[in-house]
């Protein structure tokens, strides 16, 4: 399934992203940084070595055991040395735009964001509106293309890497806005257009959310139309599959197969967790040549928009169409009505909102203010908030296990699903989830020295050389002399994540430090505020792209 781009990028990669850790015979001279002393997890799966690493500039010169010179030592004795982490899915658009450091991943690990699900930082063209999740105060746009938003983010200055995918739903809403109905040529030929544009600047593949408004209005056909632009490009596809069950997966493989492109699956441990056969139809897949991944965070529980809970029908349009429909004393009761048929159980969700009434209390909580039903407040409350607002539904630590055991699946990379924020300040996201400020040092401490649920070597895999590696990024990822200088030393004994779902803005513990294109955005375990961050553009990528 890998189009001639992606055969020659994979070749590429695996020069840089199989076997041991190289050790050079001669070492670099006049090094700017050498970090010395500790144990080198390369990235590539394979086992440790003492080794010490020389950067000079934004890159790794020397890997080994030979002396150095160098202009400053960093002592990483008892600590492991690792490439920097590939949040492989990251909803950080708005957290970069806010504050460039990124300091909630940075603190993880984390060197580069992957950005762009069912919307993506650009197009905004015609009848797309703003998206909270991309822009709200005090973030002002001041881009029309995704192209406009790297430019944006280079002048501001961030910390971590950026990547990006153009969004299905993002070049929908430009093209046709949120209505539910069939495109005409004309549209779906502008559409194309936009993906190609957005391939163009730099953007990594196609991206969608088939459960989120306008993306469910795509059918199977469309989005193989459409992901064919991204394989032209040598670009991925990467969804949020329209159902969590089999059907979603099948649909999923059917797109592959339609348009040759690589498919990288969206937060998959929830969903193997609660239907193994996921895993089984996905493996099976795999053994006849379909190119699928996915990616995992490790919870139980997502968050996402309130508005997700209402009837699909009622989701249509944008969020002024969303109210005005809510405010309807006819629909509003259909609505009601509909979700207290369901099985849900609404009332232990929790609100995430820039509105501190409702922030960080559950649904049941605010029913029992309002002296109304769980689903009469949620509607309350989605028309004060002008059906803005996020939810986090409730946690299963029945689940925690079978979650563990997905992620252990090969074929399963490391995104948290989470966004780049600062912690103690509170923004129109609300309390977020703790996977915003935990995933990857969850990995380390939990599910590593723990639970043993994978070696050390295969949680560092997981989260560096084969994200690098899905991307076709060949120059990141693994600790090897000529790769960009992205590094983390931590402490295994002690890397924990502190962040939890009553307390989720806490950095983590035990990672000392951090280096990305060779700047130190971590040292001795405190953010220094260095933005060295730089956009990576994918491999359609033409400079001067309007």
């Amino acid at each position: 399934m890998l189009n001639a781009s992606r055969i020659f990028q994979a070749a590429a990669a695996l020069l840089f992203l199989s076997g041991p850790a190289c050790v050079v015979a001669q070492p670099a001279q006049d090094a700017d940084i050498l970090i010395k002393g500790g144990e080198v997890v390369d990235g590539t799966g394979g086992p440790r070595m003492r080794a010490d690493v020389a950067i000079k500039g934004d890159r790794i010169v020397y890997v080994g055991r030979a002396p150095v010179k160098a202009k400053r030592v960093i002592d990483a004795t008892g600590k492991v040395i690792s490439p920097g982490f590939i949040d492989m899915h990251a909803h950080s658009e708005f957290g970069l735009a806010l504050d460039g450091r990124g300091l909630s991943k940075i603190t993880q690990g984390v060197t580069t964001e992957v950005l762009g699900e069912h919307l993506s930082a650009g197009p905004v063209l015609g009848p797309a509106v703003d998206d909270p999740m991309m822009v709200a105060p005090p973030v002002k746009r001041s881009w029309t293309t995704l192209g406009g938003f790297f430019s944006f983010l280079q002048k501001k200055g961030i910390g971590p890497n950026v990547v990006s995918y153009v969004g299905a739903g993002q070049v929908r809403a430009s093209v046709m806005g949120y209505e539910d109905r069939t495109p005409t040529a004309a549209e779906m030929a502008q559409m194309k257009k936009l993906i190609a544009q957005a391939m163009q600047e730099g953007a990594f593949g196609l991206s969608a959310g088939l459960v989120y408004v306008p993306n469910s209005f795509n059918t199977t056909d469309q989005m193989i139309e459409l992901a064919k632009v991204a394989a032209g490009y040598g670009g991925i596809y990467s969804v949020h599959m329209r159902d969590g069950s089999e059907k979603g997966l099948l649909e999923t493989i059917q797109i592959a197969k339609g348009a040759n492109i690589p498919v990288e699956i969206f937060h998959q441990g929830g969903g193997i967790a609660r239907n193994p056969n996921i895993a089984r139809i996905i493996n099976q897949a795999r053994s006849e040549g379909v190119d699928v991944t996915a990616n995992a965070y490790p919870y139980t529980v997502g968050w996402t928009y309130i508005r997700q809970l209402i009837p699909v029908w009622a989701q249509a349009g944008d969020a002024a169409a969303i109210t005005a429909r809510l405010k309807n004393p006819e629909i509003r009761a259909r609505v009601i009505a509909e979700m207290k048929a369901a099985p849900a159980r609404y009332g232990d969700y929790t609100i995430s909102s820039a509105n501190l009434d409702f922030d960080g209390h559950t649904l049941q909580q605010i029913a029992d203010s309002m002296h109304v039903s769980v689903e009469e407040a949620m509607v309350n409350v989605l028309i004060q908030q002008k059906a803005e607002g996020f939810q986090i539904g409730p946690a299963n630590p029945s689940l925690d296990a079978a979650v563990a055991s997905a992620i252990a699946n090969p074929w399963i990379d490391i995104g948290s699903d989470g966004i780049a924020l600062p912690a103690g300040v509170h923004t129109g996201f609300g309390r977020p989830h703790p996977r915003s400020f935990g995933t990857h040092t969850h990995i380390l401490g939990e599910y590593v020295r723990e639970r043993h649920v994978f070696s050390l070597e295969e949680a560092v895999r997981k989260m560096s050389s084969q994200p690098a590696n899905r991307l076709g990024i060949a120059d990141r990822g693994i600790v090897r002399q000529g790769m960009k200088a992205d590094l983390v030393v931590f402490d295994p004994a002690t890397v924990r994540d502190m962040s939890t779902y009553e307390k989720p803005d806490q950095y983590s513990q035990g990672i000392d430090w951090v280096l990305i294109n060779g700047t130190a955005v971590v040292a001795n375990s405190v953010p220094t505020n260095a933005l060295p961050g730089r956009i990576l553009r994918g491999p359609g990528y033409k400079p001067g792209t309007p």
